[in-house]
């Protein structure tokens, strides 16, 4: 076994797990595909890294994106949870802001969803801080002997506590949570200011009770996964990724689970902007599908777009997170007939066991793997990773049932059909998160990338008129490179502000530099030194009389508040329309990211020399998108390309297939491809 140094990262999907191996003295590349084990993640990751020859103890470093927050969430396998509140706010939680989260507006058998914290188990205790911060009563810890007996009665394994006004002064609740900790050694208390300390008394209820339902279970599944990797023999830090696309130790990520909800999502964002730099390509959309779901988000300059106002399934979440759209459209998706007749995808997944029906291990429901496998995009003479050799004659009969259903005997018709309508579908969710806010898609990059993305990335991108498709290497483990590739990072916020024309910059700037004391200090506290340190700000910013704020990036030392009321009104026009000149704007927060950078790696491509000879040739079906287009369509001889084969400045055109451990890109009629030094392929519409 290999004693070399290596850097590792882990992405565990709803289907895969996905594991990337740096090796630091030879600059290899190590990539391992297995099936996710629910709960037990960790064993999957060691049997990887065996297999792959790594001794344990030569492991640098380790980071590791987890789905468990959100799989709690959704299966509502939280812990038992109690609220503690501000005598007279019990029910914050559940009257919320008089409006629907989730549902259809018109849906007249809508019903809101209870909330994580029944009314039985929220009490309130007296107590009182002003909207000033002064504290009007302290609080009544001597109520806590009989609230404590009623939280052992039920059973409870997890507090939240949330008080009116405690984000200005968490006094009150900082000396109530200390109490409660006392009194129940063995029951987790989250403090809401210290999780969020923002305005919003709904919102801040609401992701204080989130992070104190899933905080039990994702204290156990850390303490499991270290004590596992422990025995497996890895004695590397091991690294949680968070939602705000930086990493975070155990510890860390114990007290705060609610920051990782997009914790495997968020590596394929930060792996992108990787290979987009060395592409020169700054503004890009990525579009991640696995086999489970598709996560796209917007990257402007190279700088992912964040989000600060949050939803988890019916919940509100006021910490930061990169602005991802997910849906439930990936390779696993089952197929089926709606109501009404039509074909619908998702959100309802095969998984990884028993998988497609294409693989072979008791599926014999219809997915959008099989529907590629029906096409010709997948291959039955030659294994996937993992060594899966798929089942052409099991995906047409699953195909057959639904067919059947329909009242058609055209099979391969269907299964197109069906990538027709998870196209759509995806393509969608790409307007979310470009059009929906303010920017046009056909001015961006499409990354696709996950096991299913490069084979579905070009009909988006045909859908959407966008006319470049950036292929990475290594595109089914690019979200377990961007973990790797993870700096440490804590998000500060501190409310604060007025309008812009009473302030003073002294006063703004005494703020930030009390901001930055705090993030230097738990820097250092997770073992980055100051030289490793690097501080950026924001100021959430809206005009007199709106409710809704923009967050507006602020260069400390050399933006006046001139400079941010100027950037404020561009972002505003650039977002809404129009800028609001004539009113006055307000300061409403200000927000400190503190990262510790980290060693990245040289993720040298090991070129091959020589023209490259298709590994084989087989009919593909193909559509185009635009019905105008004179390309022929439907069943094409096309070359299948081995990824690992293809020298820089290698070019073909489309129809053309590549395969790769982990991943295949369809190339359509129409596109040209062209591989880059970074081992990229960059692929472009062919100009009529």
């Amino acid at each position: 076994m290999s004693t070399q140094p290596y850097l590792i990262g882990v992405d565990v999907g709803g289907t895969f797990t996905d594991l990337l191996a740096y090796n630091e003295a030879s600059g290899e590349l190590l990539s391992a595909k297995v099936p996710s084990l629910p709960g037990e993640q960790w064993r999957g990751v060691l049997a990887a890294l065996h297999d792959l020859g790594i001794d344990m103890d030569a492991i640098r470093a380790f980071v590791h994106g987890t789905t468990i927050a959100t799989n709690a969430l959704l299966e509502r396998k939280g812990a038992h949870t109690a609220l503690l509140t501000t005598r007279g706010f019990r029910d914050v939680l559940e009257i919320g802001k008089g409006r629907r989260l989730i549902g259809g507006l018109f849906d007249t058998e809508w019903q809101r969803p209870p909330p994580l914290v029944l009314r039985d188990r929220r009490f309130e205790l007296t107590e009182r801080t002003a909207a000033d911060g002064s504290v009007l009563l302290p609080p009544a810890l001597d109520e806590l002997e009989a609230l404590t007996a009623r939280f052992k009665e039920l059973g409870i394994e997890s507090v939240g506590v949330a008080f009116v006004n405690a984000y200005v002064n968490a006094g009150n609740e900082a000396a109530t949570a200390a109490a409660l900790r006392e009194r129940l050694p063995d029951v987790d208390v989250s403090e809401s200011a210290n999780l969020t300390p923002e305005r919003g008394e709904f919102e801040r209820t609401s992701t204080c009770v989130l992070n104190a339902y899933l905080t039990p279970v994702m204290r156990r599944y850390l303490a499991t996964l270290a004590d596992e990797l422990a025995a497996g023999g890895i004695n590397a830090g091991i690294n949680i990724m968070g939602s705000n696309g930086g990493a975070m130790t155990l510890e860390t990520a114990a007290g705060r689970c609610a920051a990782t909800f997009l914790s495997g999502p968020v590596g394929g964002v930060g792996g992108s902007v990787r290979i987009a730099s060395s592409a020169d390509a700054p503004d890009f959309i990525t579009f991640d599908m696995g086999g489970t779901s598709t996560d796209v988000a917007l990257v402007k300059d190279l700088t992912p777009r964040m989000a600060y106002d949050n939803q988890i399934d019916a919940y509100p979440l006021q910490m930061p997170q990169l602005d991802i759209h997910t849906i439930g459209a990936g390779g696993g998706s089952i197929v089926w007939v709606g109501a009404d007749g039509t074909l619908q995808i998702g959100p309802e997944s095969a998984g990884a066991s028993p998988g497609p029906a294409c693989y072979g291990r008791g599926g014999t429901r219809p997915t959008i793997s099989d529907a590629n496998l029906l096409l010709g995009r997948l291959p039955t003479e030659r294994p996937l990773a993992g060594g899966l050799m798929l089942d052409a004659d099991a995906s047409r009969n699953a195909f057959a049932t639904i067919a059947e259903e329909i009242g058609t005997d055209d099979i391969v018709g269907l299964a197109n059909g069906a990538l027709s309508v998870a196209v759509a579908k995806m393509a969608g969710a790409v307007r979310e998160v470009s059009v929906h806010r303010g920017f046009d898609p056909r001015d961006f990059v499409l990354i696709p990338f996950g096991g299913a993305g490069p084979m579905h990335g070009f009909a988006v991108a045909e859908e959407l008129g966008m006319s470049t498709v950036l292929v990475p290497r290594y595109p089914g483990h690019l979200s377990a490179l961007g973990q790797m590739l993870a700096d440490q990072r804590r998000d500060f916020v501190r409310p604060w502000g007025g309008r812009l024309s009473a302030l003073v910059l002294e006063d703004l700037d005494a703020v930030a530099h009390e901001l930055e004391t705090d993030g230097a200090r738990v820097l250092e506290s997770e073992g980055m030194g100051p030289e490793r340190h690097q501080f950026s700000y924001t100021v959430d910013i809206r005009y007199a009389g709106q409710s809704f704020t923009l967050p507006v990036e602020w260069q400390r030392g050399s933006d006046g508040l001139d400079a941010l009321r100027a950037h404020f009104d561009a972002l505003h026009e650039a977002t809404f329309g129009y800028a609001d000149t004539d009113n006055d704007a307000e300061i409403v927060n200000v927000r400190l990211v503190a990262k510790g950078i980290v060693d990245k790696p040289d993720l040298a491509f090991a070129a091959p020399s020589g023209t490259p000879t298709p590994l084989a040739e087989r009919p593909v079906y193909f559509e185009r998108i635009d019905a105008s287009s004179e390309q022929d369509t439907g069943w094409m001889d096309t070359p299948i390309f081995a990824r690992d084969t293809m020298p820089v400045g290698f070019e073909f055109d489309g129809p053309a297939i590549v395969e790769e451990a982990g991943g295949t890109t369809i190339v359509p009629p129409g596109w040209r491809v062209g591989v880059t030094e970074s081992g990229a392929m960059v692929c472009t519409t062919i100009a009529a």
